[in-house]
């Protein structure tokens, strides 16, 4: 009893601080249950910080409607758990995610994926050129066919990985005729490596996307669309460079993809990407010890085109097929060579 007590009062006091600072929340006339209290705060959470209402087509006052009865029949934690995943994946955004006390990241959203990649299928065209993980699982790199194009696969965005390595390699390349980077497999991570990897292929100032925010709580009403802009370093690699995409990229390679599109000398083949733009900037307490992300922030093309729930379509579409991969092939590899003329592999 003790701890119910404590749990509800923790709940009622983050309601009052998320309704102090600009929500006004649907009148209560006598204190609310438990569970009651936490679907309220998350509700109101949403109403005043997601930054995708103007995309999806969802009625937030309904979902309160809907679910809010719900609510006041749940009686467990596990309940309660189930009863956020099913409300908030009606906002179908892969970067709304419950953390468990241990940190562990629940989805709420988990579109079907087609993987235009086989790991061991390529492994089978990159090892015999000598390919070689520079960060173990983040990327690695080998000059590959009989032309010896450099050949770049970035498997993550993490923190870890190192920007500078990675143009220490590129660097001595800087004269060949053409340039793979393949991130099909790459779903995304921090921002940062992002951008300092794509100003080793920025030939000047540009403009590499644009972004909104919330702006008022009262309404869903979002800022006026800012760039970010793409500046050149000392040097950079100028000449043809394919970049392959496909439906695993999102968040963080899509930020890759969306700014390396805006370069003249580069052609994306493969397939869409993830369509998963929105971005969390924080994460929010909800009571015993769980979190909930709520983005607030969203990208867009430098066009203005939306990229959630749309994703950036190649400039050459290449249909890879599970009976390519039972075969030993790589279709959108094998393109990539072609496109850039060299040799395709053996």
């Amino acid at each position: 009893m003790r701890r119910r007590i404590i749990v509800l009062l923790i709940s009622l006091f983050l309601l009052t601080v998320l309704q102090s600072g600009c929500i006004d929340s649907p009148a209560t006339t006598e204190p609310p249950k438990e569970f009651v209290s936490e679907f309220q705060l998350i509700w109101d959470l949403f109403d005043g910080q997601y930054v995708g209402f103007a995309v999806k087509d969802v009625n937030w006052n309904s979902i309160y409607s809907q679910y809010h009865s719900q609510a006041e029949n749940v009686s467990s934690r596990e309940e309660m758990t189930e009863l956020t995943i099913v409300m908030l994946s009606e906002l179908t955004d892969y970067h709304i995610r419950l953390l468990d006390p241990s940190w562990n990241s629940i989805e709420t959203y988990s579109p079907d994926i087609y993987e235009n990649y086989d790991m061991d299928v390529l492994m089978s065209y990159l090892e015999p050129w000598g390919f070689q993980w520079m960060q173990e699982d983040i990327w690695g790199y080998c000059l590959a066919g009989e032309d010896s194009i450099p050949y770049f696969v970035i498997t993550s965005w993490s923190s870890d990985f190192n920007s500078s390595l990675f143009g220490n390699v590129l660097q001595p390349f800087l004269d060949r005729p053409g340039l793979i980077l393949d991130i099909r497999m790459n779903p995304g991570g921090m921002e940062g490596p992002v951008n300092n990897t794509v100003r080793m292929f920025v030939d000047q100032l540009r403009t590499g996307y644009l972004w909104q925010q919330r702006i008022s709580c009262d309404t869903h009403e979002l800022s006026e669309p800012e760039e970010y802009m793409l500046h050149p370093r000392g040097w950079f690699f100028d000449n043809p460079i394919v970049l392959l995409t496909g439906e695993m990229n999102a968040g963080a390679s899509e930020v890759f993809v969306c700014e390396m599109a805006e370069l003249p000398h580069v052609t994306l083949m493969g397939d869409s990407t993830a369509g998963a733009a929105d971005w969390p900037v924080t994460y929010w307490e909800l009571p015993d010890d769980w979190y909930v992300t709520c983005p607030s922030r969203t990208v867009l093309r430098p066009d203005s085109s939306i990229i959630e729930g749309f994703g950036i379509a190649p400039d050459v579409i290449v249909e890879a097929t599970e009976a390519d991969f039972a075969s030993g092939v790589d279709p959108i590899l094998e393109a990539a060579f072609e496109h850039l003329g060299a040799r395709s592999p053996e």
